[in-house]
C-alpha cells in the first residue's frame, strides 16, 4: 500500500514537472494543444450527456410498459419522501390490494412506513383519514401470543411483527379492510376474503375471538393494552378494553 502511494506521488510530480517544461519551453503549442483537449473534452461530454438522456427515455418507457418494474420504480421513489428528515414510505390500499396510484381520499387506508431506531424495521402506521397524525411512531407496550385468520376451515397465522416490519403502533386501528390487505399481499392468498373470523390470545393470555363479517368490527392498540369494538345485531356498537396487568408496588 505504501510503495503505491510513494509511486503514485512520483507519478504526479513528473506530470506537473512535464507540464511547467512545455508549458515554458513550446507556450504557443501548449496553448493550441490546451484548446485542442478542452474543445474534445466539452464535445466528449455533450455527447455522452445526449447518450444518457435517450437512454433513460428508453428506460422510462421500458419501466412504464412493464407492470412490475414500475410497481418497484413508485416503491423507490416512495422510499425517497421525507417527512421531518425522516424517511416515510407510503402504500395504498384499496380492496385489499395495494395501488399506489391512489391518493388517501381514494383508498381503503394507507400505510406509513418509518424505519426504528435501529435502521433495518419498517415501523408500519395504519391511516385512515387525511388529518391523522403521522408524526408520532410510538412502539406499543403489548405483544399478541397468537393471531389467527380462519376463512372456511382455513387456519392463517398472523404476524404484526417480524423482523422486517411491526404493526405493533399505538393508534393503530385493525379493521375488515387491514386483514384483506393482510391475506392477500402479505399472505399471497389468492381466496376471496369476504368473510372471515380472528382468534386472538392476547398478553393476558386471555381469548378474544371477532367475527369480520361486518366491516365495523375492529380492534384498536394503545400503549399498554387494546380496544376492542364489535358491531351486534342490533347496531350497537360493544366496546372491550384490554389491559396490560400493571406491576404491584
Amino acid at each position: 500500500m505504501i510503495s503505491f502511494i510513494t509511486s503514485f506521488l512520483k507519478t504526479l510530480f513528473f506530470a506537473y514537472i512535464l507540464d511547467d517544461y512545455l508549458k515554458r519551453t513550446y507556450p504557443k503549442k501548449y496553448e493550441e494543444i490546451f484548446v485542442t483537449v478542452s474543445y474534445n473534452l466539452i464535445y466528449v461530454y455533450s455527447k455522452a450527456q445526449i447518450f444518457y438522456m435517450n437512454l433513460v427515455k428508453t428506460v422510462n418507457k421500458k419501466i412504464e410498459e412493464t407492470p412490475k418494474l414500475l410497481k418497484l420504480k413508485n416503491d423507490l421513489d416512495l422510499l425517497l419522501k421525507q417527512k421531518n428528515g425522516k424517511v416515510t414510505m407510503i402504500e395504498y390500499i384499496k380492496n385489499g390490494i395495494l395501488s399506489n396510484n391512489l391518493s388517501m381520499k381514494d383508498c381503503d387506508f394507507a400505510l406509513y412506513s418509518r424505519l426504528d431506531d435501529s435502521k433495518s424495521n419498517l415501523n408500519k402506521k395504519i391511516v385512515y383519514e387525511l388529518d391523522e397524525s403521522i408524526d408520532v411512531y410510538e412502539v406499543s407496550d403489548i405483544k399478541f401470543l397468537l393471531v389467527e385468520f380462519k376463512i372456511g376451515e382455513k387456519i392463517y397465522k398472523i404476524d404484526l411483527k417480524t423482523d422486517a416490519y411491526n404493526f405493533y403502533i399505538v393508534g393503530n386501528k385493525f379493521t375488515k379492510h387491514f386483514f384483506q390487505y393482510y391475506f392477500t399481499e402479505i399472505l399471497k392468498v389468492t381466496e376471496s376474503a369476504d368473510v372471515f373470523s380472528l382468534k386472538i390470545i392476547d398478553h393476558n393470555v386471555d381469548t378474544v375471538e371477532l367475527d369480520f363479517s361486518d366491516e365495523n368490527t375492529s380492534f384498536l392498540l394503545e400503549k399498554t393494552g387494546y380496544k376492542v369494538s364489535i358491531k351486534n345485531d342490533e347496531n350497537d356498537e360493544n366496546d372491550i378494553n384490554n389491559e396490560a396487568e400493571k406491576e404491584k408496588e
